[in-house]
C-alpha cells in the first residue's frame, strides 16, 4: 500500500510528528478549488470536549466505547461512541429524563441556551479499510492509532499514516499493492480523484514513505530513477500514454537519456528493444538514422557486401533451421531487424523467382505448412500478405 499522505502537503510521520511537504504555487489553477484536509481524511468537524488518556487511566479498553469495531468491516462505519454509550457511565442525557439536569456543556462545546447547535462532522476515509480483518489478523489499536494515554481529542491525526501502513503492507506481511487500500477504477488504476467529491484534493504521493515517488517540485527531472527502478508501482496509477504524451520519439526531452547516449545505446537497443519501442520507431527512429551514418545494409553501408566489417556472425544466413540460423532471431523478436533491414531484405530471398520482387524461392515456411490450421489463418486475416512473395495463381498460393 502507497500513501495514506498522497496528494496533500500534510502527512504525518510514524513518530507522530508533523511535517510539512512541498505544495506548487500552480495547484489552485492546476487542479481548481480544494476543500480542506488530505486525499484520504477529509476535513473533520468534533465539537466535543474529551481526553482519551483520562479514560484509558481509569482502566477502561478501546472497545469500552468503540463498541462496533469488532464488526466493522468498511470505511462508512459509524466508530465514534454514541450518546446511549456515554450514557452508561455518565448518567442519562440521551434521551435525558424530566427529572435529570442538563449536562450538556460537559461534553459539547457549541451550545446555545442549553441547547446543542452543532454534532460531529467526520466524513468517512477514502480508503477500502476492515477493522474486523486488521483484528482478526492481530493487530490491536495501538498498531495503528499509535499511544492513545498521551492524547486528548483524537482527529485525523490519530489516523494510520502511510509510514505506519507499510511497516505491515510490505508484499509479505500483507499485499504491497496500492489498491488494497486506496480506491481504484474498474481498469485496476488508482482513483486520484474523488468519484462523488470533485472538490477534494488529487491523490499524489507526497513524504519519504512513498518509496521515493514523492511528487515534489523536483521530481519531473529526478523521476527517470524510481521509474527504471520499480515501473510497477508508476504503472498503479499512470498508463503507458501518460509516458509517451511527453516522451514520444520525436517531442521527448533530450534529458530521458544520459549524455553521449549515442554511443552507448546499442547496448539498451539489443537487452530491451520492447524497451526503446515504447517511444521510438524501429523504421523510422533507427533504420533512418543507421541509413545516414552509413550502417544499414544498403550498397553505401560499411557493412555492405564486400566490406570487412560484418554486423552479423558467419553463417548467419545458413540453411534453414540450422543452429546459427537467422530465422531463430526473426521469430522471437523481428522488430529487432526491421531497425536495419527493410521488407526488401526479406523478399531478396523468400519471395518466389516470378514474384512481384523477384527472390530466391528460399520458403519461410515449415513442411506441411500448406495443409496447416495456421496457413488457413493467416490467409483469411489477410491473404495481400501472401501475395508478398507468390505471384497470383500461383498453387502455392492457396491453402490445402
Amino acid at each position: 500500500m502507497i500513501g495514506l499522505a498522497f496528494g496533500t502537503g500534510l502527512y504525518v510521520q510514524a513518530g507522530g510528528g508533523l511535517t510539512i511537504g512541498e505544495v506548487p504555487a500552480t495547484a489552485p489553477v492546476t487542479h481548481g478549488p480544494m476543500r480542506g484536509g488530505s486525499p484520504v481524511y477529509p476535513e473533520q468537524d468534533i465539537p466535543l470536549r474529551f481526553n482519551h488518556g483520562q479514560h484509558l487511566g481509569l482502566g477502561l479498553a478501546c472497545a469500552r466505547c468503540h463498541t462496533k469495531i469488532g464488526e466493522s468491516d468498511k470505511t462508512a462505519d459509524f466508530n465514534f461512541p454514541t450518546g446511549a454509550v456515554c450514557d452508561s457511565c455518565h448518567g442519562p442525557q440521551h434521551p435525558r429524563p424530566a427529572t435529570e439536569p442538563a449536562r450538556c456543556g460537559q461534553c459539547h462545546t457549541r451550545l446555545s441556551e442549553g441547547r446543542v447547535t452543532a454534532t460531529l462532522r467526520a466524513p468517512k476515509a477514502n480508503l477500502n479499510f476492515s477493522h474486523k480483518k486488521h483484528l482478526t489478523a492481530g493487530a490491536n489499536c495501538q498498531s495503528c492509532h499509535g499511544d492513545m494515554s498521551k492524547v486528548r481529542m483524537a482527529t485525523v491525526l490519530q489516523l494510520p499514516s502511510e509510514a505506519s501502513c507499510l511497516t505491515c503492507h510490505d508484499g509479505r506481511k500483507a499485499s504491497s499493492s496500492c489498491a488494497t487500500c486506496h480506491p481504484a477504477d474498474t481498469n485496476g488504476k488508482l482513483a486520484t480523484r474523488s468519484f462523488s467529491d470533485r472538490v477534494m484534493p488529487a491523490l499524489v504521493p507526497r513524504g519519504k514513505s512513498s518509496w521515493g515517488a514523492a511528487h515534489d517540485l523536483a521530481f519531473v527531472e529526478d523521476h527517470r530513477g524510481i521509474a527504471k527502478a520499480n515501473p510497477s508501482l508508476c504503472a498503479q496509477c499512470h498508463n503507458e500514454t501518460f509516458c509517451t504524451d511527453c516522451h514520444a520519439g520525436a517531442v521527448r526531452p533530450m534529458r530521458i537519456h544520459a549524455g553521449d547516449y549515442m554511443t552507448t545505446h546499442a547496448l539498451d537497443a539489443r537487452a530491451n528493444t520492447q524497451d526503446c519501442q515504447s517511444c521510438h520507431r524501429m523504421q523510422t527512429d533507427c533504420l533512418a538514422c543507421h541509413q545516414r551514418l552509413g550502417m544499414g545494409s544498403g550498397p553505401d553501408a560499411k557493412f555492405g557486401v564486400g566490406s570487412s566489417l560484418r554486423f552479423h556472425p558467419i553463417g548467419w544466413e545458413g540453411p534453414p533451421d540450422s543452429p546459427q540460423s537467422h530465422a531463430f532471431a526473426a521469430q522471437r523478436n523481428i522488430a529487432t531487424c526491421a531497425s536495419c533491414h527493410t521488407e526488401d531484405s526479406c523478399l531478396a530471398c523468400h519471395a518466389t523467382t516470378r514474384a512481384a520482387m523477384p527472390g530466391l524461392n528460399v520458403s519461410p515456411h515449415g513442411p506441411g505448412f500448406a495443409a496447416s490450421m495456421r496457413c488457413s489463418a493467416l490467409a483469411a486475416r489477410n491473404h495481400r500478405v501472401c501475395l508478398k512473395c507468390h505471384e497470383p495463381g500461383d498453387p502455392r498460393n492457396e491453402c490445402l
